[in-house]
């Protein structure tokens, strides 16, 4: 190779874009194995870049963040606690709305990596494989939340702990028949882990019988699936998965002319600020959004700065203790 090498010639030669070999020349955030293999090619033919080269990618204190949706109450609490976080930090945030479309959100990640972010931050709403090759083909760090993704960054709740807890608390009120409202199972962190959470200590704490359904994260699927279920039998405790799905079933329950919790129970993941307009108060666990945000921001500012960080962290919960639930 000769010394006059544009920035593209050396982009090329390491397999990358040109905005890597900027972000590099300008120490921005490369991956360090790409980092390694453009300052050997570098070295080799004694590359100096110009002036005007190490101007057109400075850092661009831009976070992109691809979120499922902006009308959950869960979802905004994070957005809003990871934006505040990332502005005391000098940065902004560019939010990008997927309303939980699969194929949106793996665009939005793509659509990022093209632009000049320093690091993108995905909320994930399933797991595929797509979301690794994307995420394997950038060369500016990626974080995902919600969802845990193998070799990749991940931040999670403890979700099959905190359904277990769910599953211990209904059998320990000798609770025997209970209605599990999940999500669909691509859905990991919900639909697989917290429910199986949930089987688990409903099995270790004498519940006799747990029949699942699955609806999504409205209201309306919500509430027709325990509708449906309602017809057939009354269990003696429900068990919502999400906030909305806890909306449905106090309505529901209502509906069908039953008194909560003198005929059936319900326990709920969620609930935060809406539970205080419910009565009785629900029986919840929750997470912290405002938490798993912070966490959020720190890392993807650690990863920029070349920092280690771990590549699995968990938000614990909390059991808040309502007047949903009765002792059969």
């Amino acid at each position: 190779m000769k010394k006059n090498l544009t920035i593209q010639d050396i982009a090329k030669a390491a397999g990358v874009a040109k905005s890597t070999v900027s972000r590099y020349l300008n120490d921005g955030a490369v991956k360090e194995s790409t980092r390694i293999k453009i300052k050997e090619i570098i070295d080799e033919v004694n590359y100096e870049p110009n002036a005007f080269a190490r101007l057109k990618a400075k850092k661009s204190n831009i976070i992109g963040v691809v979120a499922p949706c902006l009308d959950s109450t869960v979802t905004s609490m994070v957005l809003m606690s990871l934006d505040a976080s990332l502005k005391k930090a000098g940065y902004t945030s560019l939010i990008l709305n997927t309303n939980h479309d699969i194929d949106e959100e793996l665009k939005d990640i793509e659509r990022l990596g093209k632009m000049n972010v320093d690091g993108i931050i995905v909320n994930a709403t399933k797991i595929c494989d797509r979301h690794f090759e994307i995420a394997n083909s950038l060369d500016i760090p990626v974080v995902f939340l919600a969802q845990h993704f193998e070799n990749q960054i991940s931040i999670i709740n403890e979700d099959y702990l905190a359904g277990y807890k769910a599953g211990e608390v209904a059998g320990k009120l000798n609770n025997k028949n209970v209605l599990c409202v999940s999500v669909e199972p691509d859905d990991v962190a919900i639909g697989v882990e917290r429910l199986n959470g949930i089987l688990a200590g409903c099995k270790d704490y004498g519940v006799e019988h747990v029949k699942v359904v699955r609806s999504d994260f409205g209201n309306i699927k919500s509430y027709r699936v325990i509708d449906e279920e309602l017809v057939k039998r009354k269990p003696d405790c429900i068990l919502c998965s999400t906030t909305r799905q806890l909306l449905a079933a106090y309505k529901c329950i209502r509906d069908h002319g039953y008194k909560i919790p003198e005929d059936i129970s319900v326990i709920a993941f969620g609930g935060y600020d809406v539970v205080d307009l419910l009565e009785p108060l629900p029986t919840t666990i929750q997470f912290n959004p405002k938490e798993l945000g912070e966490v959020a921001a720190s890392t993807i500012l650690d990863c920029i700065d070349g920092k280690e960080v771990n590549h699995l962290q968990c938000i614990p919960f909390v059991f808040l203790e309502g007047a949903s639930v009765k002792r059969r």
